[in-house]
């Protein structure tokens, strides 16, 4: 599980600002960001639900527990929520920007499993597609609120999952764990931009 570090010269002050953007164009992007992860946060729990539903046994038992496994490249959201609520906002923007990053791309390679593993699984391809798109997207609307705060971004991420020749059930097992994660980080992300809504009202 990869624990993340953050400098503190990153840490966002409540009265920072932007000479690039009015504090009215910062709280109109706060609020269209946090749209965004409602929608996300819904689209999340269907892609892992469809995701489950295609991989056959053991995953489509309800007693089942996967392994742990960690997704390289992927930061977990292991801190407990109220620990996460305490961060400032420039750590928690700092964090979902690291995932943010990092998803589209690991989306991408777990359609591109799936298109071998499941080849007629169409919804699940259009999900995995449309939850990449939509995690670009957020990722740009974070880049731009942090560039906006004085919050800086993390490094690029340089990572991606192997393909089914590594074995079906490890293909599949990391496959569930990026769906898992890309939940887990959406449930974050909503609660992380509702925050920061509250203190960047229009």
């Amino acid at each position: 599980m990869e624990v993340l570090t953050v400098d503190p010269a990153n840490l966002l002050s409540p009265a920072a600002s932007s000479s690039s953007l009015s504090q009215q164009e910062v709280a109109t992007k706060i609020k269209q960001t946090h749209s965004l992860t409602v929608l996300l946060k819904h689209c999340s729990e269907q892609l892992l639900a469809e995701y489950v539903r295609h991989q056959g046994e053991p995953f489509s038992s309800p007693d089942f527990q996967p392994p742990a496994m960690a997704v390289p490249g992927l930061p977990s959201p292991s801190v407990p929520p109220e620990a996460w609520l305490a961060l400032s906002d420039g750590k928690r923007l700092w964090h979902l920007a690291a995932a943010y990053a990092a998803l589209p791309g690991l989306l991408g390679s777990v359609r591109r499993q799936q298109a071998e593993l499941n080849p007629l699984a169409s919804e699940l391809h259009r999900q995995l597609e449309a939850a990449a798109r939509q995690c670009r997207g957020l990722a740009g609307n974070l880049e731009r609120i942090m560039g906006a705060l004085g919050v800086t971004g993390p490094p690029p991420p340089s990572s991606s999952l192997g393909g089914p020749t590594t074995g079906a059930f490890l293909a599949k097992l990391g496959g569930y764990h990026v769906c898992r994660l890309h939940r887990d980080w959406a449930m974050r992300s909503h609660e992380a931009l509702g925050l920061l809504r509250t203190k960047y009202p229009l």
